[in-house]
């Protein structure tokens, strides 16, 4: 429950500026009782050359926060501009990995956070003696040259940001990260398996409790181990019907519960675990991230755009990502307890769905570009290079479906030698070559 709560909360806009206006407020209470307490201690000592009277300080500190306000609107401005960009010619999906950037929400809330301390610490002066030294005006003014320079940063990081290729190389080292990630916590935990230990382990659909969602979204994260502590603490059997990525409704059959006959009052304590929201994110979800680089690709390949090197780019990146997929150890579905006991079955999307999705809307839209279908079977030649075998004859049958979509009436007699060579290549990385068809 509480990491849920704490999920929902760090993925929120706000939390990152909110964080630090607090801060920012808390130093402004700070600087106002060093101004008031022990001011005769900052007089008497070599830092007077740092204090000023109140009167030069509330015209500081009332500057400094039409400044740093201005500097908050532009901030702000310069964002919908880039939010747009991002929506007309990457995706949609997109403008959650801006917005939600650390950097850029950092950016802003230091320029939230100097405002607050300005605009607090002027109020609490207001009736301070004229004749008082103070301290809280250098201090604004060490924050707005902070600020300042985060302003360049963030011009810089704009600047960046815009550019597709930085786009496409940050969304492939999230979902890489997110591979990485997994495949660690699988690997340390001996309790997951990814098969049957003991066909006895099978569980009979007739006997289990359903249990449904409540809410109505998409499932953004599953505790699976929260899940499975819940199991062996309740000697149950728990199977998670959904998917990370799927839609529910209400009263879907969300998890499926093997109680050994006893009644269950609470169903509330399987949802805790499940977070559903209004839409797709990337804490677990790898299929939503290959998403967004396919719709990065399908935009630039659009003919309002028409930039297919950019969709290459995206292949390259996608023929990486499912590359290192393959060689991961991430489709673990059962978990065990510490006798032994099957107690969790989680499934995760199978790497054919997870080729074909990927593959599928690209193969439809660029069906008469011989650059982008050269760039799909390069994707699955560096697939097929670094894989098993078991591996390797799912991406070979794969190719059928991505060379049978293509329109062979748009060839000449180069492009099919081009695309030959390809289908060559995967055919004898895949032990495949007796049974080639080339296009003719």
């Amino acid at each position: 429950m509480i990491k849920t709560f704490i999920f929902k909360i760090k993925n929120r806009v706000w939390f990152v500026p909110s964080y630090y206006s607090f801060i920012a407020f808390l130093l402004a209470i700070g600087a106002t009782i060093l101004d008031t307490q022990y001011t005769y201690l900052l007089q008497n000592s070599s830092l007077t050359f740092f204090l000023t009277r109140v009167e030069l300080a509330k015209t500081i500190l009332s500057t400094l926060a039409s400044s740093l306000l201005t500097m908050t609107t532009i901030t702000f401005s310069t964002i919908m501009v880039v939010l747009t960009t991002y929506s007309s010619q990457f995706s949609p999906r997109t403008l959650e990995d801006f917005i939600t950037d650390k950097k850029t929400l950092r950016v802003l809330g230091i320029f939230m956070g100097g405002f607050i301390y300005s605009i607090f610490t002027l109020f609490f002066i207001k009736d301070t003696d004229s004749t008082i030294y103070v301290f809280s005006a250098t201090l604004g003014v060490l924050i707005a040259i902070i600020c300042l320079g985060f302003f360049v940063y963030f011009i810089h990081h704009v600047s960046t940001s815009i550019q597709v290729n930085r786009l496409i190389d940050r969304l492939t080292s999230d979902i890489l990260n997110l591979v990485e990630k997994i495949e660690a916590k699988n690997n340390s935990n001996v309790k997951i398996q990814n098969e049957l230990v003991n066909s006895s382990d099978e569980v009979n659909d007739d006997e289990r409790t359903l249990i449904f969602s409540k809410k109505i979204g998409y499932i953004q994260r599953i505790d699976d181990l929260a899940l499975l502590r819940l199991a062996e603490n309740k000697d149950i059997i728990i199977r998670v019907e959904k998917m990370i990525g799927d839609y529910v409704t209400t009263n879907a059959n969300i998890v499926s519960v093997w109680n050994n006959n006893k009644s269950i009052e609470d169903t509330e304590v399987f949802l805790r675990h499940i977070t559903i929201g209004s839409e797709r994110n990337m804490l677990q979800d790898m299929e939503f991230g290959l998403k967004k680089i396919v719709e990065v690709a399908l935009k630039a390949l659009s003919p309002g755009i028409n930039d297919p090197n950019t969709a290459v780019k995206c292949i390259n990146q996608l023929g990486m990502i499912l590359t290192r997929i393959g060689t991961a150890n991430i489709e673990n579905t059962y978990y065990y307890d510490n006798e032994g006991s099957l107690r969790l079955i989680f499934e995760d999307k199978s790497y054919d769905e997870l080729l074909y999705k990927t593959f599928y809307q690209l193969r439809h839209y660029s069906n008469q570009d011989v650059s982008v279908m050269g760039a799909m079977l390069d994707a699955l030649i560096v697939i097929a290079e670094e894989n098993a075998m078991p591996l390797k004859e799912k991406v070979w049958d794969f190719s059928h479906y991505i060379v049978n979509g293509f329109n062979k009436k748009a060839l000449e007699s180069l492009d099919r030698d081009y695309i030959n060579k390809k289908i060559k290549r995967l055919a004898y990385l895949t032990r495949n070559l007796e049974n080639v068809k080339y296009f003719e």
